[in-house]
């Protein structure tokens, strides 16, 4: 008689595992974050462990759970050590089998940046899409997609229903990234201009188009100069590069200087190259060598169009260069007009995958629809989680028929209960746990991880699992987790052959060391039975 189980699943980037568990291991480890969040499946990305470390101890390793890893050993492009995923998986939830080189090519396999568990009935990749680097490596990411799609095209034809789990560095919608980052051009903003639901904002967009071209040549022309730039809080001092433009209307009409001085506009940085090629407004294009074409649209990959700009850059440029202040509901209406995020041929990847051959489901998209500004990404550099500037980035798929079959929402999404979940300030209370996770100070370095923040982010105590986003703590990653809750999945059985037991080997690398113990205890015991050792 066949059986049936509930499964919850939590997918994490950790941006390394070894702190991560550094900050955890007072409050029970990962034994005890597993527990309170009643983890089935784990899948973890970025742990940066290698299968050397792996094999010289057993540090990893959690009780209760069997664990399977792809790891980097410096055997592809990138150095040894980055990268990495591990899937920890509930011991009494099969594992048929698994492989650390799904893709079957050893460029792409090399840089441990895929995992797959077969389920029995379903298989998860764990993966950690490779990041374009501002574009030069943009043309291997792509390469890596089409791969993961193939390899997982290959599971479906053995009858197997496909999970995709983890950090895919791409987003697909506008509301996936904060509206600062959202991207459009002249003709987006005046394609149904006259829709403006308000005369005073229709008028205040007119004149937005009006000098649209005005602001590009301002920013064409900017400067860049070195700097000296001070921290408030320490009298610190640092060499930065500042970027300049002359404003191209006056802000007062009792302005009437004809060469007004220079302002300066966005952020200083570190590098005089990065900031001459910032606010590029002739477009900025990538060869198939991954070659950046600053002007040039012509080429394979298309980064920014010619006479693009993202929202934030619109809206500061407008303000200080030209004395237009863009009010909230102006830019709600730019916000409907603007691109999707990512570049054109990653979002078309993730489109086809959702479309009828593949037909995935975005589960956090397809339960949540209406929620806003729900990120999983924030530059912790700058504190960005306390302003709820981010990127949602990581995702877990689901094949169409089995996510209507076994999916749901579970506790649905976090919220206190004066506001609404689907809005932005119940997204940004759910981010900072109503204010209990306080910003970084200027002087560098997180905050002391108090134990009220850490076990905010347990819900599932009370609420039980759920689909959804899993806010962690600021300190253990600058990714949050996000989850799938699946009901009455049929269980699997243990049947791989031999090649499959040898893949699966290939991605246990921790079973080879011995412990202490294992000199003193019964010999004819197989690894498999050894006790493992919580973290």
């Amino acid at each position: 008689m066949a059986s049936y189980q509930d499964i919850h699943l939590i997918s994490w980037n950790v941006a390394g595992l070894k702190p991560t568990l550094d900050f955890m291991r007072r409050f029970g480890g990962l034994k005890e974050f597993c527990k309170r969040h009643r983890v089935d499946i784990l899948c973890l990305q970025e742990v940066k462990v290698t299968s050397k470390t792996l094999a010289q101890g057993r540090q990893y390793e959690v009780d209760g759970y069997e664990s399977y890893w792809a790891c980097n050993d410096g055997n592809g492009f990138q150095r040894q050590g980055l990268n990495g995923c591990a899937t920890f998986v509930r011991k009494g939830l099969n594992v048929e089998a698994a492989s650390c080189a799904p893709l079957e090519s050893a460029e792409l396999d090399d840089e441990g940046r895929c995992l797959l568990t077969d389920h029995g009935s379903f298989v998860v990749f764990n993966v950690y899409v490779p990041n374009s680097q501002g574009g030069p490596r943009l043309p291997f990411k792509m390469r890596w997609l089409r791969a993961l799609r193939q390899a997982m095209q290959r599971e479906r034809r053995k009858g197997k229903a496909v999970l995709l789990a983890g950090d895919l560095n791409l987003k697909h919608r506008r509301w996936d990234s904060h509206w600062s980052c959202l991207g459009l051009d002249q003709q987006d903003l005046v394609r149904g201009l006259e829709s403006a639901s308000a005369e005073e904002t229709l008028q205040e967009l007119r004149l937005v188009a009006f000098h649209w071209q005005d602001l590009l040549e301002a920013f064409r022309n900017k400067t860049v100069t070195q700097m000296e730039t001070r921290n408030s809080k320490n009298g610190q001092t640092f060499q930065k590069f500042g970027i300049w433009a002359k404003p191209f209307r006056s802000p007062s009409p009792l302005q009437t200087s004809s060469s007004p001085a220079e302002v300066r506009i966005g952020p200083p940085v570190e590098d005089e190259g990065m900031a001459r090629c910032s606010f590029p407004v002739d477009g900025v294009g990538v060869d198939e060598n991954g070659t950046l074409q600053m002007g040039d649209t012509s080429v394979e990959y298309v980064l920014r169009r010619k006479g693009e700009l993202s929202l934030g850059e619109l809206l500061e440029g407008m303000k200080k260069l030209g004395g237009i202040e863009i009010t909230p509901a102006a830019r709600d209406y730019l916000v409907q007009r603007c691109q999707p995020p990512s570049v054109e041929a990653v979002r078309t990847w993730l489109q086809e995958l959702m479309a009828d051959a593949d037909g995935m489901v975005d589960s956090f998209a397809e339960f949540y629809p209406e929620a806003r500004e729900r990120f999983t990404c924030w530059d912790q550099y700058r504190n960005r989680r306390h302003q709820n500037e981010g990127s949602r980035i990581d995702y877990v798929m689901v094949d169409r028929a089995f996510f209507q079959a076994h999916a749901s929402p579970g506790g649905g999404l976090a919220s206190s209960g004066r506001l609404q979940p689907n809005s932005a300030a119940a997204a940004l209370d759910a981010a900072t746990f109503g204010g209990i996770s306080q910003p970084a100070p200027f002087n560098g370095g997180m905050p002391e991880l108090e134990e009220d923040e850490y076990f905010a982010q347990f819900r599932a105590d009370k609420e039980g699992p759920s689909t959804g986003i899993v806010y962690t703590p600021q300190q253990l990653s600058d990714h949050v987790a996000v989850s799938l809750l699946l009901r009455q999945v049929p269980a699997a059985s243990a049947t791989a052959n031999s090649q499959q037991r040898s893949q699966t080997q290939r991605c246990q690398p921790h079973l080879k060391s011995k412990r202490i113990t294992d000199f003193f205890g019964r010999k004819d015991l197989p690894p498999l039975k050894r006790q493992a050792v919580a973290v």
